[in-house]
C-alpha cells in the first residue's frame, strides 16, 4: 500500500519542481512506517523578510495507533523539509524499535522441532 502525501503552501507559490522534492522526501519516510495512510506536508512563509528562520515546514502522518507531529524552520523551503524529514525519521525508527521490542519470543524449547 503507498502512502498518500498532500503537500500545500501558504504565503508563497509552490513551484512543481518543489511539490516534486518534497514528495520525494517525505516518501522516504513510508520504510520505517510501512502502514501508514497519508502524510500532511504543509509549508508556510512565516516571515517576509529574509531569516534563518523564514520557512517553516510542517507534518502530520496519520499512522494507525498515535499520529507524528513535527514542525521545522529554515531559511529555505526544501532545506526545512530536509531537517523535518530527519526529524520524522527519527521518531518513527524509535517509534519501530520499540514495537520490535515488545514482541514475545518464544522459548528455546518451543522453537526446537519434536523428535
Amino acid at each position: 500500500m503507498s502512502m498518500d502525501i498532500l503537500v500545500h503552501a501558504e504565503g508563497f507559490r509552490l513551484t512543481d519542481d518543489l511539490k516534486e522534492k518534497t514528495t520525494d522526501k517525505v516518501a522516504r519516510l513510508e520504510q520505517f512506517a510501512g502502514r501508514a495512510l497519508r502524510a500532511r506536508v504543509t509549508l508556510r512563509r512565516v516571515s517576509a523578510h529574509p531569516s534563518p528562520r523564514q520557512f517553516e515546514a510542517h507534518v502530520l502522518m496519520e499512522v494507525p495507533g498515535n499520529d507524528v507531529n513535527a514542525v521545522q524552520k529554515a531559511s529555505q523551503p526544501l532545506e526545512a523539509v530536509d531537517l523535518l524529514v530527519e526529524k520524522v525519521e527519527q521518531r518513527l525508527r524509535k517509534r519501530k524499535t520499540a514495537k520490535i521490542a515488545r514482541r514475545v519470543r518464544l522459548p528455546d524449547w518451543r522453537l526446537a522441532p519434536a523428535v
